[in-house]
């Protein structure tokens, strides 16, 4: 036999022996058996947060989530103050930190009269603003407000939680002449929730 008869031999060989494994393997029965998990799902959860503000005088308390003002001080001198007590309301249902994240004027602030309002903001535990221990918030003025609070957090998250905030606005005693007859307002006090 010639070396090409061989070859074409041994090509048609193995030419058939692969259709052979290939029609054994389709032909094959394999046992099989699943298992699936069904019915996954994910939601996001929330941080939200409220207010309440109940005047120092004693009125009622107002529930309010649109921001309504806290202030409406006027024919203030030098040395004049305004305080209320004022709650932020945590109802979120995951863990956040939540602190005082800005003071804005958002409009007038005629002859830098914003400067000359002095701005403390202490948080408290208690309803009525009146504990031995309040956490410093912001030291400043309405145009510089010096925010230095530290992010408190919800013990359990899902279970309303709050803080009570003590802001006191004072015209500061040695303000100039340049400032009477002035207004600042559409000043924005805004807390900020982050999940964490």
């Amino acid at each position: 036999m010639s070396r090409t008869t061989t070859l074409r031999v041994g090509a048609v060989m193995g030419g058939f022996l692969i259709a052979m494994l290939m029609v054994m393997g389709v032909s094959r029965a394999l046992f099989t058996n699943p298992t699936s998990n069904d019915a996954n799902s994910w939601s996001s959860g929330n941080v939200i947060l409220v207010n309440e503000a109940a005047p120092v005088d004693g009125g009622s308390p107002t529930f309010d989530e649109t921001g309504s003002a806290l202030f409406s001080a006027t024919d203030m001198v030098p040395g004049d103050s305004s305080t209320v007590c004022f709650e932020v309301i945590y109802e979120g249902s995951v863990d956040a930190d939540i602190l005082l994240d800005s003071v804005t004027i958002a409009g007038v602030n005629e002859n830098s009269i914003g400067a000359e309002l002095n701005l403390t903001i202490d948080r408290h535990v208690s309803a009525t603003c009146i504990d031995g221990t309040p956490v410093a918030v912001a030291s400043g003025t309405l145009s510089a407000p010096g925010i230095v609070e530290t992010a408190w957090q919800p013990a359990t998250p899902g279970v309303d939680e709050s803080r009570y905030y003590e802001i006191t606005v004072t015209l500061d005693a040695g303000a100039p002449n340049t400032v009477q007859d002035s207004t600042v307002d559409d000043v924005e006090f805004e807390w900020l929730a982050t999940n964490n």
